[in-house]
């Protein structure tokens, strides 16, 4: 590869990850400021516009790699976000800031993520997602919005009208256009990502997998991670841990279900086979970490600093 080859990429990378952040953020935002228009809680914000908005460049980025034939991306995209939410992300923000937890409410939508995550291993054995199995998982993904959404609506005390969420105060009109603006950003960030890292990894001999479960999974993860620290030190802890719970559920049922249905995603099962056990042993960590026999659970500084400990150290065996 020529010098200018290189440069080039790691230009594109660069932008595509300062693209991917900033579009993220504003993406919240925007989400956000309309969200609380309907007067929808914070847990199912955080679960829904916030969650879905951080989660769109694995979205876009899972899409492209698809189309392109990049399967591993797609696919380590996938993983490799999953495991960073849990165990880079919220270890990071639990050792910040301890989450105090709704326990009622996070097994229950805890246990969504596990059962997608099971759904997603069974679709896997055969080696592949197809457009079929693509299809079911998006089906998903509508009925979980659906259902939250309404729960949250529905549930929604009269103290609740009062909570603000702490973003950024803007009028719908442009609230619509820093979503638009944001949602363009996410497009090309994603795309001169894709390019920049895998141009980069190739020539270093670095295969499709471990380039989605690295490099762009840790940046499709940083709207997350942005997300989650904010939400976390202005006390909003149910954004914080409903933001994590919600962006993994949509990784797996929206990202693969709609990059499944556009062209299926072809893959050796015994080369994630791991990744695929690391991810659901997270979930289930998770899980057990906010103490699901309690009413009120707390994910605390100790607790975050094994989950953080154990990303460090499935980081560095992936190389």
């Amino acid at each position: 590869m020529i010098l200018s080859d290189t440069l080039w990429a790691v230009i594109k990378l660069l932008a595509g990850f300062a693209m991917l952040f900033f579009g993220g953020d504003w993406l919240v935002d925007g989400g956000v400021a309309l969200a609380r228009k309907y007067r929808i809680s914070p847990l199912v914000i955080g679960m829904t516009i916030v969650a879905f908005g951080t989660s769109a460049p694995e979205l876009l980025v899972s899409m492209i790699s698809a189309i392109k034939g990049s399967s591993g991306i797609a696919m380590g995209n996938v993983l490799g976000s999953n495991i960073a939410n849990i165990g880079l992300i919220l270890g990071l923000t639990a050792i910040l800031c301890p989450i105090p937890t709704d326990n009622r409410k996070v097994l229950k939508n805890g246990l969504i993520m596990i059962c997608s995550s099971v759904l997603l291993l069974l679709f896997s054995l055969n080696c592949g997602i197809s457009r079929i199995e693509g299809l079911i998982l998006f089906a998903g993904i509508i009925l979980f919005t659906t259902l939250s959404i309404w729960k949250g609506r529905t549930a929604r005390s009269d103290n609740d009208s009062d909570v603000e969420i702490q973003a950024k105060s803007m009028s719908v009109p442009v609230a619509i256009l820093l979503v638009i603006l944001s949602c363009a950003m996410l497009a090309f960030g994603a795309d001169f990502m894709v390019d920049g890292a895998t141009v980069l990894a190739k020539s270093m001999g670095v295969s499709d997998k471990v380039i989605g479960l690295t490099i762009v999974a840790l940046g499709t993860s940083l709207p997350e991670l942005a997300a989650s620290v904010a939400a976390a030190i202005k006390k909003e802890m149910d954004i914080s841990i409903g933001n994590i719970i919600g962006s993994n559920i949509f990784n797996i049922l929206c990202v693969l279900g709609v990059s499944g249905s556009i062209s299926p995603i072809p893959f050796e099962y015994a080369q994630y086979s791991a990744d695929f056990i690391i991810m659901l042993a997270f979930a289930v960590a998770l899980v057990l970490y906010t103490q699901p026999w309690k009413p009120q659970g707390r994910l605390g500084r100790l607790a975050g600093a094994t989950l953080f400990m154990a990303y460090i150290a499935y980081a560095v065996s992936l190389f």
